[in-house]
């Protein structure tokens, strides 16, 4: 037996298959995705009737792809089950108890779209099935132009049948455009093909007979009489014989030489007229009416092929005489009017404004249009705000989960020179990892050494330890700064060679173009000059003055805050010194002054500072913590000076005193209660105090970075669950439970677990002994014993017998 391959007319094809996965309730939704998908006609309408809509899957698909508050209203002979945000109707198309309910539920509004989807039960008689078919298309139209907007669609299903094209006909008078499609989701099969109608006219008045399928429809007979070849009769068969017609009662249809003359065409003049009458004397004397075309004008029915053809030979030598001089007047008369009198400069004005005023009304309409739209976009996206507002899925001022650690991936200030322009143009995809090159640290201070520094022949200051580089975008001061150890930067890239270099890469910048033209003498002229020209450098007069200015500039940086290097070095000698003995401290002395007098570089002079072994070195401080009255009392010191003089004049009292070689016992007992109490008030020690607590109760860095970690996973988990509901609520076919049901799953996942803890029942053989982690248990435990479950069993029991008995 073979093997059914087809069932139900494949009717179970891929579209059934994914109709079903996506809720929808026909195959046909399909149909009507593919044509919006076409030709967009659903997201800018407001209203939608969708007539012979059961099952629903049309309505379906208007209401997902039309905004919001949209209006979709589904007609049908059978019962529509309910749809979200639709309404169904079970009315006849055809009857007028329809086109009332329809005013009822619209009221006032017109629709911008009519659907129709609908056919009659397909029978054995195909061409009856077409014909109810199509007749019920053009009544669905006829609705359709009593609710139907200015500008607004029409969708139809048709049957492809002998009536097609007398529906194409009407549908083409009522709308601008008219588009004849098959989408793939209609089977290839099916005779029927969806029409689209673009922009409804909307005329103020339709003719009757325009939408009744008996006239539109109506059988005509497109086979005309046959008329009878005067110039070949032999090959025409001849005609039953039928009576004659209204116009041949009489057997002489006589035509005047004048209309002849003026047909169009003299053959087709001659097919019904039995005789010419020369009417006009101008015909009757000119040279080619002879007697000859006289006799056959009287009778044209018995003329052979000859005769036929010397009539129109006259028929077309006269109208070239005499009728074509008139159309030559004619048109010279309308040509005389074009060019009678020219435009004058007031009328072409006119024009250009007019012209420049109509433009000018196209435009404000294509913005008033645009506008209109975007309003439409605006309230659109206000309203889904609003909805999920409603639903607390967004919070106000809530701005919606962020990441952390972003960090900018382009900086235009890591551009410098032309290479590094070329490397970022050149970028190549890392495959692996980059190697972090360590940058060896230099020292952040260098010692100043007032002799080490000479100035060269522009007024700067020449290092003798570096080779000579001309820049020109070269800072005037940074030598001065480089010598004090006064710098800005605490980098020492200022120190490297290459760093130098890089300075004079910088002066041809890829990215940045100086509109300075002068070349590079001229500028440097122009520098010194004005670096002569100076207030500061006119005061130098010898090498004692350079020396002197110097000191000055370290004193003012030294009591603006900021550390002399040289100082530093020699203030550490001085607390070196005070830490060794007698002999030591001659010691050093004595080789002081000998490696003094005996050379006079850098080198030995360094040796000779720190010849105190590592083993003497004075121990590093620790930090003092201060306690909160001396906090409060640096606090009332830097309130003025007023204010720290008298916490100084203070300090002086009668508790002052020093004593020594007194018995240690002697000077505990002194610094316990021979002292003045604190001149700062309670509550700004407690003030101090609370912000100590609060310094202590925060936590450490490793539960810090944890909190971190698990708010981020929390933040991740919150924006996957939104993305979740906001597709759950766009879903119009679940209903307000189902989707209360769901997103309350959805959220419920995104809480954290709570760990579970793991009961072990303890031992005999374990009592008195410290408890271990059990074998094959991770994460949290307890240890229970059967002892402490009688305990809590037997108080569980006497709770509710005391409850019982009415005790509290």
């Amino acid at each position: 037996m073979g093997k059914k391959t087809k069932v139900g007319k494949s009717r179970k094809d891929k579209f059934y298959q994914l109709a079903k996965e996506t809720g929808f309730r026909s195959r046909a939704a399909f149909k009507l995705i593919q044509l919006n998908r076409k030709f967009s006609f659903l997201q800018q309408s407001q209203v939608c009737i969708d007539l012979c809509a059961a099952p629903g899957g049309w309505m379906q698909v208007a209401k997902q792809n039309m905004p919001v508050s949209s209006i979709v209203i589904g007609v049908d002979l059978y019962s529509i089950r309910p749809i979200g945000g639709c309404v169904s109707l079970v009315e006849d198309i055809t009857t007028d108890k329809c086109r009332q309910s329809l005013s009822k539920e619209l009221k006032t509004w017109k629709a911008d779209v009519v659907l129709h989807d609908g056919a009659p039960n397909v029978g054995r008689n195909w061409l009856h099935d077409a014909y109810q078919q199509i007749s019920l298309t053009l009544m669905a139209l006829k609705l359709g132009t009593e609710f139907l907007r200015g500008g607004g669609w029409f969708v139809t299903k048709v049957f492809r049948s002998k009536d097609y094209n007398a529906l194409l006909w009407v549908l083409k008078q009522l709308f601008k455009k008219v588009h004849a499609t098959k989408p793939s989701a209609s089977r290839k099969e099916s005779a029927e093909i969806f029409v689209v109608c673009q922009h409804y006219l909307a005329p103020d008045r339709i003719d009757p007979r325009l939408l009744d399928p008996k006239y539109v429809f109506e059988e005509l007979s497109l086979e005309g009489n046959k008329k009878v070849s005067l110039l070949h009769p032999e090959r025409q068969k001849r005609i039953k014989a039928e009576g004659y017609t209204e116009k041949d009662i009489a057997l002489r249809n006589d035509i005047s030489a004048t209309e002849f003359m003026k047909a169009e065409s003299g053959l087709a003049a001659l097919l019904d007229i039995g005789s010419i009458r020369i009417d006009d004397e101008r015909i009757a004397k000119h040279p080619k009416t002879t007697a000859e075309i006289l006799e056959c004008c009287q009778d044209i029915k018995v003329l052979g092929r000859k005769d036929i053809k010397g009539i129109l030979a006259w028929w077309k030598a006269v109208k070239e005489d005499l009728f074509k001089t008139n159309k030559e007047e004619e048109a010279a008369l309308i040509e005389e009017e074009v060019t009678k009198e020219p435009l004058t400069q007031d009328e072409i004005e006119n024009m250009e404004d007019a012209e420049l005023q109509k433009q000018i009304v196209e435009l404000a309409e294509e913005e008033r249009k645009d506008m209109k739209r975007k309003r439409k976009k605006t309230l659109k996206t206000k309203a889904k705000l609003q909805e999920k507002m409603n639903l607390k899925m967004v919070i106000k001022g809530d701005d919606g989960p962020r990441e952390e650690g972003e960090q900018e991936v382009f900086d235009l200030k890591t551009v410098r020179t032309q290479e590094e322009l070329d490397e970022m143009l050149d970028v190549a995809p890392d495959f692996g990892v980059e190697e972090h090159v360590e940058i060896p640290k230099l020292p952040k201070y260098k010692a100043y050494q007032k002799d080490d520094k000479r100035l060269d022949d522009d007024g700067n200051y020449e290092n003798d330890d570096e080779p000579e580089i001309s820049v020109d975008e070269e800072s005037e001061n940074d030598y001065d700064k480089e010598g004090l150890g006064l710098s800005d930067n605490d980098q020492s890239s200022k120190f490297d060679k290459k760093t130098k270099i890089n300075k004079k890469k910088l002066a041809d910048h890829p990215l940045i173009k100086s509109g300075d033209f002068r070349d590079k003498d001229t500028k440097r002229q122009h520098r010194v000059q004005l670096w002569y020209e100076k207030g500061n450098l006119q005061k130098i007069d010898s090498e004692d003055d350079e020396d002197y200015d110097l000191d000055r500039l370290a004193n003012e940086y030294k009591s603006r805050g900021v550390n002399i290097l040289g100082e530093k070095v020699e203030n550490s000698n001085k607390n070196d010194a005070v830490a060794l003995g007698k002999k030591a401290r001659r010691k050093a002395r004595h080789t002081a002054t000998k490696s003094s007098s005996e050379s006079s570089s850098d080198s030995e002079e360094e040796e000779n500072v720190t010849t105190v072994d590592d083993e003497n070195k004075e121990p590093k401080l620790k930090k003092i913590r201060l306690t909160e009255e001396e906090l409060a009392l640096g606090a009332m010191m830097m309130k003025g000076n007023k204010a720290r003089r008298d916490l100084i004049d203070g300090a002086w009292n009668r508790y002052a005193f020093n004593d020594d070689n007194l018995p240690s016992w002697f000077m505990q007992d002194e610094e316990m209660h021979m002292k003045k109490q604190l001149p700062v008030p309670k509550e700004m020690a407690e003030e101090y105090q609370r912000k100590v607590q609060e310094l202590n109760v925060r936590p450490i860095k490793k539960v810090m970075e944890a909190k971190a970690r698990k708010r981020r996973r929390a933040v991740k988990r919150l924006a996957k669950a939104k993305k979740q509901a906001e597709k759950i609520m766009e879903n119009a076919d679940a209903t307000p439970q189902e989707k209360a049901k769901q997103l309350k799953k959805i959220y419920k996942k995104t809480q954290e677990k709570k760990k579970e803890v793991t009961y072990v029942v303890a031992k005999k053989h374990q009592a008195g002994k410290r408890a271990k982690r059990p074998p094959g248990i991770k994460g949290r435990y307890k240890i229970v014993d059967p002892r402490q479950k009688k305990d809590k069993r037997a108080a569980d029991v006497k709770a509710r017998r005391d409850k019982r008995k009415g005790r509290k």
